[in-house]
């Protein structure tokens, strides 16, 4: 569960989210025709997972589309969240 989802962001910016548990992250730019796969990195000290997304390469108007797989509990989130580029 995301507690604070964005719906948008400015391009060049770096798209990180951050999650309590290790998951993999499934995400597109082009409404899911190509699809990419990211692991999340643990941050020791705060105990949390997370990935960066580069957003400089996206052009403004695209979408990011992403959903979640949660590795301890081997199950997908069974939503995707979507944030725009401006």
């Amino acid at each position: 569960m995301l507690r604070h989802p964005m719906q948008r962001m400015s391009r060049g910016k770096i798209l990180r989210i951050i999650l309590a548990d290790e998951a993999s992250i499934t995400w597109s730019t082009d409404n899911w025709q190509r699809t990419n796969e990211s692991q999340t990195i643990r941050q020791e000290k705060l105990s949390l997972w997370f990935a960066d997304f580069p957003t400089a390469e996206w052009p403004v108007g695209s979408v990011f589309a992403f959903t979640i797989f949660w590795k301890r509990d081997q199950r997908w989130e069974n939503r995707n969240w979507q944030i725009n580029v401006v």
